[in-house]
């Protein structure tokens, strides 16, 4: 049976960590926690559950920052042959893992939590929210050519093989690390499972214009090299 390695970005997520964690446990699981020094002290959180937790262990960024480039550090310490990257938000239901599991079981290289897939979709978003969300995907899909309907998901599993070919490749920056696996690994198999996008239950959005601007600056890079 192939092991799970699940790796969750954090910054700030003081108030849902610990209940993911513990809907996380049934998986068996490894789970690998990456934080960017949290003000708020989710970093401790976690440092104290994995204390009492087995297979939980905490990677504490000092002087790194960034969701790509820290889902990238947690599959490079990951040892399962699955590897799983969710938010820790609680806006990903830990329960559709199997799911994605199954489907690289089964041969996929990569399995995507789709929101554009028949029967998935956000909760209550609105609709600027909507709307930046349709055109970035839509940007992403017709200059980099990819077949996923959702290439921003930020909750998926990869075959570690496919991506320890493709990690010399990856020049992480930004948000949105599955886009950059997909456009520079070409998978020749990447699946979508439906799931409900929920709002995230506490803290606070991570979106900005800085963010905006360095997934447009990604896009661009990424089009260069898909020409």
């Amino acid at each position: 049976m192939k092991r799970i390695s699940v790796v969750i970005p954090t910054l700030n997520e003081r108030d849902s960590i610990l209940p993911l964690l513990r809907r996380l446990r049934p998986l068996r699981a490894e789970v690998i926690v990456v934080d960017d020094s949290s003000p708020d002290g989710t970093g401790l959180l976690v440092q104290e559950y994995a204390r009492r937790a087995r297979g939980v262990r905490l990677l504490s960024r000092e002087g790194r920052t960034g969701l790509s480039s820290a889902v990238l550090e947690g599959f490079d310490l990951a040892r399962g042959s699955i590897l799983v990257c969710m938010d820790g938000d609680l806006s990903h239901p830990p329960e559709l893992i199997p799911a994605l599991v199954a489907q690289i079981r089964n041969g996929a290289e990569v399995a995507v939590g789709s929101r554009r897939v028949a029967g998935g979709g956000t909760d209550q978003w609105p609709l600027h929210r909507k709307l930046t969300s349709d055109a970035a995907t839509l940007l992403a899909r017709t200059l980099l050519r990819t077949r996923l309907k959702d290439p921003l998901s930020g909750f998926f599993a990869v075959d570690a093989a496919f991506y320890r070919g493709v990690r010399p490749r990856l020049d992480p920056r930004g948000y949105k690390i599955l886009l950059e696996l997909v456009v520079r690994g070409r998978p020749q198999r990447a699946e979508e499972v439906p799931f409900t996008f929920r709002n995230r239950q506490a803290g606070h959005s991570k979106l900005s214009p800085l963010v905006a601007a360095q997934y447009l600056q990604m896009v661009w890079g990424l089009r260069r090299g898909v020409r």
